[in-house]
């Protein structure tokens, strides 16, 4: 099962290696795709400490 049922609405606070949510990290924290990546590997699936990571918070 791909989801749990249970769960309602979106997760704005997490962020994943997918394409356009690694996009949107470039654009607001300007900066390359690589650095982008490599926030999210470090600092995990929480938006505020991959921003925080890149010093944008």
């Amino acid at each position: 099962m791909a989801d749990d049922p249970k769960k309602k609405g979106r997760d704005r606070s997490l962020v994943s290696e997918q394409e356009h949510e690694v996009a949107y990290i470039m654009r607001t924290a300007k900066v390359t795709r690589q650095k982008a990546l490599k926030a999210i590997r470090e600092a995990g699936p929480s938006r505020d400490k991959v921003m925080e990571s890149l010093g944008k918070k």
